[in-house]
């Protein structure tokens, strides 16, 4: 099939992923920009489809997410196609040939968010087989499923976790070897799921992005409203008190120590976990008057970030957590702000230690020495950091922004439709 012929593409997700805000951001955000984008390779159409149960067409809840993924991509289709399992999901795979039938006699790329999504793909490629199908790999599954048992190190997992551990990579391995494409967040996890999963030196690399930088004009009156002052330096956490991102024992007790040795170090804490986390920060024994703590409208975030000076991201480099790529890295970027990083962690290119844009930390390593950390990273933060901010940005549109990661995509694209069945 020729390339020049064009092609339409359809994302993919299913179980429900389409309710949570990470995936309206990467899976939708990244088809909008798809079909906003009328650059080279650029597909003929583009659509999104939620596959899932019956009842949600009846679900209030559900209808209302729709709705509201429908007006924030105004230039794709988002398409709910349900079925009934037990009737061998009828009418959900009639309804995708109909909808399939649709976009015309053009190749079609089905890019799949997960291992599950993709057997829908390759369903659909069977029954039109001159339509590709592109694996999106956004995590090590795995791992993750043993980290949600508390199993940090896969090499650790004994009896049933194991056979767990094995048969979620079997999955993922013939999940692989099946599609004609993969793409994954980072170069850590490009390499695992190549030494591991027998994905080639094809994959591509699509990091977690956001759609625009945070233009910034109103941190001068929101720094004033929070009673911080010119020379003061805030230094935030915007997320949730999951176990995974070690707030009590790693983030907490830094930040403590970051403010105890210069004044004009204030922690902000951004989460609608604001009770949790005052709990923690008065079990550590923090000054609370000099904490800022928030609780924003996803779509007040990126402003509210935009007012403070430095990120912060924390966790144990694990597997899980030294394959993710944490979209909250590009929120952190996407408003100016340099990050204070474990090192190991997120994904992140080695070439943003060296830039600045990140201050690498070993807080877990055995033989740490925190007071040293501590200094470093203060002199970090005394540079210029409105150039900082200005830097951060401008690396930030050549990686972590949609409209530039769509490319890679397309690249990816234009390689599998050469491909034969």
């Amino acid at each position: 099939m020729s390339t020049n012929e064009g092609y339409s593409l359809v994302h993919i997700t299913v179980d429900g992923e389409y309710r949570a805000p990470l995936v309206a951001s990467q899976l939708f955000d990244q088809a909008e920009w798809q079909a906003r984008d009328r650059g080279d390779a650029a597909p003929v159409k583009v659509e999104a489809w939620i596959l899932g149960a019956m009842r949600e067409y009846t679900d209030a809840t559900a209808q209302e997410k729709l709705r509201s993924l429908v007006e924030r991509c105004p230039h794709i289709s988002v398409r709910m196609i349900n079925g009934i399992g037990r009737l061998g999901y009828f009418p959900m795979v009639q309804l995708m040939k109909i909808y399939r039938r649709k976009l015309g006699k053009k190749p079609v790329i089905y890019h799949c968010r997960g291992e599950s999504a993709a057997q829908w793909g390759l369903k659909m490629r069977d029954l039109f087989p001159g339509d590709k199908v592109v694996l999106d790999v956004r995590g090590f599954w795995p791992a993750e499923k043993l980290y949600e048992k508390g199993i940090e190190y896969p090499e650790r997992a004994t009896g049933a976790d194991r056979d767990l551990y094995n048969s979620l990579l079997d999955h993922l391995t013939r999940s692989i070897s099946k599609v004609d494409g993969v793409t994954t967040v980072s170069d850590t996890l490009r390499a695992l799921l190549i030494e591991t999963a027998g994905a080639t030196a094809e994959c591509a690399v699509v990091p977690c992005c956001v759609s625009a930088v945070v233009a910034g004009d109103k941190r001068d009156k929101l720094r004033e409203s929070w009673g911080v002052a010119k020379d003061e330096v805030v230094v935030v956490y915007s997320g949730t008190t999951a176990a995974y991102q070690h707030l009590e024992d790693l983030t907490i007790p830094f930040m403590k120590a970051l403010m105890e040795a210069d004044s004009r170090i204030r922690p902000a804490f951004f989460s609608s976990q604001l009770d949790k986390i005052t709990v923690m920060l008065q079990h550590a024994g923090v000054n609370m008057e000099r904490v800022l703590l928030k609780k924003f409208r996803q779509d007040e975030v990126g402003d509210a970030l935009s007012a403070c000076d430095a990120g912060i991201l924390i966790r144990k480099p694990t597997l899980v957590n030294r394959v993710a790529n944490p979209v909250k890295i590009a929120e952190y970027l996407a408003a100016g702000l340099p990050i204070i990083i474990e090192k190991g962690v997120g994904g992140v290119a080695d070439e943003m230690f060296g830039r600045g844009i990140l201050k690498g930390v070993t807080l877990t390593a055995t033989d740490a020495n925190i007071a040293n950390q501590v200094a470093e990273t203060i002199s970090w933060l005394d540079g210029d950091l409105n150039s900082k901010r200005s830097m951060v940005q401008d690396y930030v549109r050549s990686v972590y922004l949609w409209s530039a990661a769509i490319h890679v995509s397309r690249e990816l694209y234009q390689r599998v439709l050469k491909k034969h069945s």
